[in-house]
């Protein structure tokens, strides 16, 4: 397949070995692939997801950090995501005392017009404008 553009994806641990430089020269290995990748490197939703959640439990970083972090990826132009959703998940997320899924769903229903949420989880009558039913 001479000059055809692979379709790549990155897991969550290269990404984790990026944001939080816990081992350094891994950490410059995904610094140097994401600043010289001929190809788009997609991010997938869940491993947005599971960077904020490792990065709040067993990292415990700040949520602001993991919000400055979070955003730094979507930043990075090689890498392909779903750019629109996750970074207004991370204005909800920034604004409301909510977990990151919880942002992430929020966010889902208002960029798609969706009226409500089945949801059991309180944590969504946080956000003002989110509908919320019990079933």
């Amino acid at each position: 397949m001479p000059n055809a553009m692979l379709k790549v994806l990155l897991d969550t641990n290269l990404l984790l070995r990026f944001l939080t430089d816990d081992d350094p020269k891994k950490a410059k290995a995904v610094e140097r692939l994401l600043k010289t990748s001929k190809q788009p490197l997609t991010v997938t939703d869940m491993a947005f997801a599971e960077l904020a959640w490792v990065m709040a439990s067993f990292y415990g970083f700040e949520k602001s950090k993991i919000i400055v972090k979070l955003a730094s990826i979507l930043d990075v132009e090689t890498v392909k995501a779903s750019k629109k959703l996750l970074r207004h998940s991370l204005v909800i997320y920034a604004r409301h005392n909510i977990d990151f899924i919880d942002a992430y769903h929020a966010a889902f229903m208002k960029l798609k017009s969706y009226d409500a949420i089945y949801s059991y989880d309180r944590d969504f009558d946080k956000v003002s404008d989110l509908k919320r039913l019990e079933p």
